[in-house]
């Protein structure tokens, strides 16, 4: 199972990043869906309880939908249904997560999902002039003209999926007890920061970097022994020579924080300026009930709203939402969220932290409500499985060795 989901994790957005693919596809084809699919398919024969906690998470997203259609006048009820399918899928794709992880070992998908990096690492660097791994002479990026996207749809998705490698990794390495493992995972994560770096996604990197500051002086503040406070110096150190060496060599993660702070990113500006008065917007003018699910990125939507600035529809995965559902899209995050932070809260574990605040802060202005991904985090929190089981894993192996031998 874990080389599976490794397999789907570094590959499940390949289809939709070939050349002779439509655009208006690109967003659907996904092999996480398909296995979402089967996650219904589960719930409605295997798993019968499961299905009130389904009803429970899409019925209203359906109903709302219908309701949409219903009143809102030239509404793209084509769209809407899509758009409802795929968050029906990715709650599927959630409960299976929840109900399949304790069967599940992390460390094996980390270290399939690692060597599959390290694999493709040289030969995206091999093949640097391609544009099926390579975005090049990018049109959104001045600060990065060759950007690095491998299987995935575009940079800053591959820079999502290494972002929550990275956060997992930095767990296993303060959890590892064996040098040659611990040594082996610091490879991994060196091999996972240069992926980064070559993808220039700016929203990930801050995101990485903001998640795991926070969370660490959390945990460090609230616990406050010998062993915490160097670890605090520690992070305090490393920070230091980083943000040093992004000023010396004047990286565009450093070029583009100061244009950034300095109003003069026309890219982040347009993303957070024009999508928030965009998102207040459609909820002002429907009357709350948001422009129709899956209707945001509609030509009759942006001549609607034109005057607020929007020239096209950008990734943002909340304020996205929130401007197709309205009041609806709003209490449905809040009370997702609440959910998750309950569940963080009562399991109190750093890595489960990391996990739920960086997908949150990605998906205030980045990312797609209905990224599979995101909902397969949201599965393992609701587990109940917690990341102390990781340390379980090598003693089973073990112990399954012992009595084949």
């Amino acid at each position: 199972m874990e080389i599976l989901m490794a397999l789907l994790y570094c590959f499940h957005q390949m289809f939709a990043n070939l050349p002779f693919v439509s655009k208006t596809l690109t967003g659907n084809l996904d092999l996480f869906y398909a296995l979402g699919i089967v996650g219904i398919i589960f719930v409605i024969f295997k798993r019968k309880r499961d299905i009130s906690l389904l009803l429970i998470c899409a019925l209203p997203i359906v109903c709302y939908g219908i309701f949409q259609a219903m009143i809102i006048e030239n509404v793209d009820v084509q769209k809407l249904m899509v758009n409802i399918s795929k968050v029906t899928i990715c709650v599927s794709l959630m409960i299976l997560a929840s109900q399949k992880i304790k069967d599940f070992k992390i460390k094996k998908f980390i270290d399939y999902v690692c060597r599959i990096y390290l694999i493709l690492t040289p030969i995206a660097i091999l093949f640097k002039s391609n544009d099926y791994l390579w975005r090049l002479h990018d049109t959104v990026n001045k600060y990065s003209l060759v950007r690095l996207n491998l299987f995935y749809v575009e940079p800053s998705e591959l820079g999502f999926h290494l972002s929550f490698i990275i956060i997992i990794l930095m767990y296993l390495i303060i959890k590892e007890k064996a040098r040659k493992i611990r040594s082996k995972y610091i490879i991994y994560i060196i091999d996972c920061l240069a992926l980064l770096a070559l993808s220039g996604a700016y929203g990930s990197t801050i995101m990485l970097i903001g998640t795991i500051t926070f969370v660490s002086f959390v945990i460090i503040l609230a616990k406050m022994n010998y062993k915490n406070i160097l670890v605090g110096y520690a992070l305090i150190f490393i920070f230091t020579i980083v943000t040093v060496l992004f000023v010396v060599t004047k990286s565009s993660i450093y070029m583009r924080t100061v244009d950034t702070l300095n109003g003069k990113d026309n890219s982040n500006s347009y993303r957070v300026g024009v999508t928030q008065k965009f998102t207040s917007t459609a909820i002002t003018k429907t009357n709350g009930i948001g422009v129709g699910l899956g209707n945001l990125n509609t030509d009759n939507t942006r001549k609607v709203f034109a005057s607020t600035g929007m020239t096209a529809v950008v990734a943002a995965s909340y304020p996205y939402f929130i401007a197709e559902g309205g009041v609806f899209g709003i209490v449905y995050i809040v009370l997702l969220l609440t959910l998750l932070t309950v569940n963080v809260g009562i399991k109190r574990n750093m890595l489960l932290a990391n996990l739920l605040l960086f997908s949150f802060l990605y998906q205030i202005y980045g990312g797609y409500f209905t990224n599979p991904v995101n909902w397969i985090i949201y599965g393992l929190i609701l587990s109940r499985w917690t990341p102390d089981q990781i340390e379980l894993e090598d003693k089973m192996d073990l112990d399954i060795r012992k009595e084949i031998i």
